[in-house]
């Protein structure tokens, strides 16, 4: 019976590569592997585009997926691995365990799960070293991204590794330390991630997408996201409390997808920075990835180009 189990899920994942390999991502390649650390294993899978030269460091992101999905699904759902191809980066998606979560969610409300070195992060930064083990990277570009519980995920990693992770994308998930029930202020939160990045403490840029008709992340959550961040943020700059980056929009503009959604696109500045945190709120949109793939359960493709967003704001974004 359970070599029986071991071919069948051999026989899927081959299956599931097979699906999510775009076409035009067909000159790059694909690796595979897995990490063990302190806190547990987890595989990944990765896609390395055609341009890439040894020697000549490569952007690197790090891709998160939601609840009920895994690596293979959202590469599938987002598209990551044929636009890496096409803009010239490394991209890994970790894989969460059914022995950690039977749901595969990131297990991102444990407290061992909110700190650097521990749990869930550690794994993550881990495999993330790996890559950069393997491969040439510019460590000045390494990204994180997520949807929903990979989302949150994300936003620990800006905390817990702001050394590493130059900026974050969020879709659908919640601030630091999340508080379900909104009963605190998001500032607090961005007072404990500021404390929890300690002397390694930078304002982390985070890119954030939110549908104003989600049923599972209350469309409210969004501004809590960018309250904490800006908080966050505002504290690493110079260690005062003192508004230099706040949850006050500088450019507020509504765009639309032709034939599809319409959304509001909210920039939020800091001294000398341009723009830190952004907010995508898309109009009528539920739980699921804005512009992903309609071959997903996940996938909205009358939504703005999320994928695409994210790298153009990744790369405006190197580590300072």
């Amino acid at each position: 019976m359970i070599k029986r189990a071991i071919a069948l899920a051999a026989v899927l994942a081959a299956l599931l590569t097979a699906f999510a390999v775009p076409a035009q991502a067909a000159s790059g390649r694909y690796f595979y592997g897995v990490h063990a650390g302190l806190a547990g294993v987890r595989d990944y899978h990765g896609y390395v585009p055609s341009t890439y030269r040894p020697g000549t460091p490569m952007p690197l992101l790090v891709a998160l997926h939601g609840c009920t999905e895994n690596s293979f699904g959202f590469d599938l759902l987002t598209g990551f691995s044929a636009l890496a191809e096409e803009r010239g980066f490394i991209v890994v998606f970790p894989d969460q365990s059914t022995l950690a979560n039977p749901a595969q969610c990131w297990n991102w409300p444990l407290p061992t799960n909110q700190h650097r070195g521990l749990g869930e992060p550690s794994l993550i930064a881990g495999i993330t070293q790996k890559v950069r083990s393997q491969y040439t990277v510019d460590s000045a570009r390494i990204y994180a991204t997520g949807i929903s519980a990979g989302a949150v995920m994300s936003g620990i990693l800006g905390v817990t590794y702001p050394d590493v992770f130059a900026a974050v994308a969020m879709g659908a998930g919640c601030e630091y330390q999340c508080d379900i029930l909104a009963q605190r202020d998001p500032d607090e939160q961005g007072r404990a991630g500021w404390r929890e990045m300690g002397s390694r403490a930078r304002s982390v840029p985070v890119l954030v997408f939110q549908g104003s008709a989600d049923p599972v992340v209350p469309p409210a959550t969004a501004g809590r996201v960018i309250e904490q961040w800006a908080q966050t943020d505002d504290l690493a700059l110079d260690g005062a409390d003192d508004g230099d980056i706040d949850a006050v929009a500088e450019s507020v503009v509504r765009g639309s997808v032709p034939g599809g959604r319409t959304y509001t696109h909210s920039v939020y500045s800091g001294p000398g920075q341009g723009s830190v945190l952004e907010l995508y709120m898309i109009d009528g949109a539920g739980h699921s990835y804005p512009g992903g793939c309609s071959c997903s359960l996940y996938g909205d493709p009358s939504g703005p180009d999320a994928s695409g967003i994210t790298w153009d704001f990744f790369l405006a974004h190197p580590r300072r």
